[in-house]
């Protein structure tokens, strides 16, 4: 970050990490990303806030936000990104109530990336399991397995938007991706997800030797009309031998209280092919 300032501390809390058998608790300084200047570029940081108004109008209602929303964060992933085409996954809507019914809706508390240099043989393969996933989205966008195969470059990104109160008890950090490095990556198998059969692979991040080379962000008081966007998958940085993952984990946020309302948010993945 060397042509950019240095962000104001927001605050310093626990991030687990990947320990030798569990979790590794470890106290780092998250900047404030919205001190940084210029400010943060998707191109040069791996992510971005952006201004986006949605015609969504209620964000708990997950069949609605599955119809209107798709072919907003489709348009914005091209915008964003300069691809092609962008195959929006359905939205994943994390609230007390949808954790309650489903584990894996509750935020996520360890230090962690979506996917591993595996995500391109997967969305390649025509008889992976994931393809029960993803091949529905595919057609619905009038695209098949062999237009991914033969995509001249493969990114994912994640659109993250906070739903609930201004300051929710545990807000989002994100790692810049060029302060990590590809062997304190370690890839765990994921067979299902959400109640869904999909045998993919996500990075945990163990703890680095000096974390304070780890430089974490969040934004302060995301409104609704924010998106957080980062990558989670390259394969133009994979091939390139660069940071094709972007670290990041819920954190307790020390300044607010204890009681602070319970985080709500809603996450939508795009698959954005070039030819």
């Amino acid at each position: 970050m060397s042509s950019y300032s240095e962000p104001d501390t927001y605050c310093q809390t626990t991030l687990n990490y990947a320990g030798a058998v569990e979790y590794d608790p470890v106290l780092v300084d998250i900047g404030d990303a919205r001190s940084v200047t210029p400010a943060p570029s998707f191109d040069t940081h791996g992510f971005c806030l952006v201004q986006h108004a949605s015609r969504v109008t209620d964000w708990r209602d997950e069949a609605l936000v599955n119809r209107i929303h798709p072919p907003e964060i489709a348009d914005l992933a091209r915008k964003t990104t300069g691809a092609d085409h962008a195959v929006v996954y359905p939205a994943l809507v994390r609230t007390p109530l949808t954790a309650a019914s489903e584990a894996d809706y509750a935020p996520i508390e360890s230090v962690h990336s979506d996917y591993t240099g595996d995500y391109r043989k997967m969305v390649t393969n025509p008889d992976h399991t994931y393809q029960d996933f993803l091949g529905p989205a595919l057609t619905e966008n009038g695209l098949s397995v062999d237009d991914v195969v033969k995509a001249s470059r493969i990114l994912v990104i994640q659109f993250w938007r906070n739903i609930g109160e201004q300051y929710p008890d545990r807000p989002l950090a994100i790692c810049e991706p060029e302060s990590t490095r590809l062997d304190e990556m370690i890839p765990i198998k994921v067979p299902e997800y959400g109640g869904q059969r999909l045998d993919f692979e996500v990075f945990a991040v163990r703890t680095p030797p000096d974390p304070e080379r780890h430089h974490w962000f969040t934004y302060p008081g995301m409104l609704l009309d924010e998106v957080l966007c980062f990558k989670t998958y390259d394969s133009l940085f994979e091939d390139e031998r660069s940071a094709f993952w972007t670290p990041h984990s819920a954190f307790r946020d020390p300044n607010v209280s204890r009681d602070a309302p319970a985080r709500e948010s809603v996450e939508m993945r795009a698959l954005c092919l070039f030819r």
